[in-house]
């Protein structure tokens, strides 16, 4: 199955460490790619394909959060004779938890979990976006800064927008009424400036881990990551490197 759900963007035959990432609404493994370039050579780099998007175009895409969770966790099972740390921005924070449930139910044991610019689980805002006017959906994902250069021109909005608005339906239709702590340690990364995502939203996500959780902040917005991608790679690694469980940080 991994041929289909992993791109691996780095793989080594006696690695350190394994990255998998998960992409945002709308996005697809290749915003991962040169990831690769910012990492030490003993870590591999692995992205989440989705359905419906590049290689995968021909695929309808998911709906449903649950669907995409059992994918992912089943194909990540093969890349599991190294440690493995998960991380997922938006639409994929949620993903990445749902994905380290399974993986954690199935005996894996993760290294860590990064969680970017989501509320917790529980803390879930909902929506009916998905099911709405195609105005209504795109109004939302310019007001983001998302993908919206790629749905000014009618074709390739044609082309992109029943992905996102299935993207939206995942992310709006999901909901977990109670947190389910983790083994693993947890960090949430935030854009400053990020409307999507309260404090108190982003906070939350202490109680979905067995472990103190920390809370970094980054300058920008929802999207903070493109800018501040080496900023986030070197927390990343940072985190990765220490032993100690990490303590709350409310920056």
């Amino acid at each position: 199955m991994s041929p289909l759900w992993i791109r691996p963007w780095r793989l080594t035959p006696m690695p350190r460490l394994r990255l998998a990432c998960f992409p945002h609404a709308g996005g697809s493994a290749s915003f991962f790619r040169n990831w690769s370039e910012h990492l030490p050579a003993d870590v591999d780099l692995l992205a989440l394909q989705y359905p419906g998007r590049e290689d995968r175009f021909n695929e309808a895409p998911a709906t449903r959060l649950d669907a995409l969770a059992e994918g992912a966790a089943s194909a990540l099972q093969e890349f599991t004779d190294a440690p493995l740390a998960l991380f997922g921005h938006s639409l994929g924070a949620a993903l990445a938890y749902e994905t380290a449930l399974r993986l954690e139910s199935a005996g894996v044991t993760l290294r860590h979990l990064f969680v970017s610019a989501h509320p917790a689980p529980h803390r879930q805002r909902g929506g009916a976006l998905h099911g709405g006017d195609e105005a209504a959906l795109l109004k939302d994902i310019r007001r983001q800064g998302g993908a919206s250069e790629l749905l000014e021109d009618a074709e390739l909005r044609a082309l992109f927008l029943p992905i996102l608005r299935a993207d939206y339906q995942v992310i709006e239709t999901y909901q977990r009424a109670q947190p389910i702590a983790l083994d693993c340690l947890l960090d949430v990364l935030l854009g400053e400036r990020d409307e999507e995502v309260s404090s108190a939203e982003a906070r939350a996500w202490e109680d979905n881990s067995r472990h103190p959780v920390k809370l970094k902040r980054f300058p920008g917005g929802h999207f903070y990551l493109s800018e501040e991608r080496d900023a986030v790679i070197e927390h990343l690694l940072r985190r990765l490197a220490t032993n100690d469980s990490p303590s709350r940080e409310t920056a």
